[in-house]
């Protein structure tokens, strides 16, 4: 009894610090970049890797703007190793040039239905995605999180590993495949939650799904 009420104080204590992983707002391009969130994902285990893999879903609609998406803009979900040289080039003040600089390491590995089919890491989606749709880039629906209009699954079997989340006025250009600034002003409202562990299953241990890892008790 003495464990447990210990541990339902814990979690009243904890409950203020979940509600930053549920990143809620709404950002305009003319703005042209936004980092939103930087996320700790547990190491994914064996067997049940499907159990503590991290996960990102959420909505990112239009406010004002093309409804179509495009050109539109881009959400990155981008590990350390990416996210340095693309949040560094961001503050080039010809736009189109800052693009090209922040894109250019992942257009040799980032996965684009259009441009780069090859890629195996899918670190891109364009938004703002259609209003009661998934986003273009989701191929796999079934994957998606009921409810939401995109979803990333993070694994890494090695080592738990920071995530960062940004909002970025660029688009590739359907022919050339170019990166470019996205000139066409859009205001988009992002809802998007963070989480480790699957969210589809009602019963999580709440001390780790809404906890990044370096949170985690």
């Amino acid at each position: 009894m003495q464990n447990l009420l210990s541990l339902s104080l814990l979690l009243v204590v904890l409950a203020p610090f979940v509600s930053p992983l549920r990143l809620t707002g709404t950002w305009h391009s003319d703005s042209f970049f936004l980092f939103l969130s930087k996320f700790g994902f547990q190491r994914t285990s064996s067997p049940n890797r499907r159990d503590s893999e991290g996960h990102i879903f959420g909505n990112v609609t239009t406010v004002s703007g093309s409804e179509s998406g495009e050109p539109g803009a881009l959400l990155a979900v981008l590990d350390r190793t990416f996210f340095l040289d693309f949040y560094t080039n961001r503050s080039w003040p010809a736009r189109d040039a800052a693009c090209r600089r922040m894109f250019a390491g992942l257009s040799r590995v980032a996965y684009d239905a259009r441009c780069f089919d090859d890629g195996e890491e899918d670190f891109l989606r364009r938004v703002p995605c259609p209003r009661g749709a998934l986003c273009p880039d989701e191929d796999a629906p079934e994957n998606v999180v009921t409810g939401h209009q995109f979803t990333y699954s993070i694994q890494d079997v090695h080592q738990p590993r920071f995530w960062y989340i940004s909002l970025v006025a660029c688009h590739r250009d359907p022919v050339t495949c170019e990166w470019r600034h996205t000139r066409q002003p859009i205001s988009v409202q992002y809802d998007i939650w963070l989480v480790n562990g699957d969210p589809r299953k009602r019963a999580q241990n709440p001390l780790e799904y809404q906890f990044s890892f370096d949170e985690q008790v």
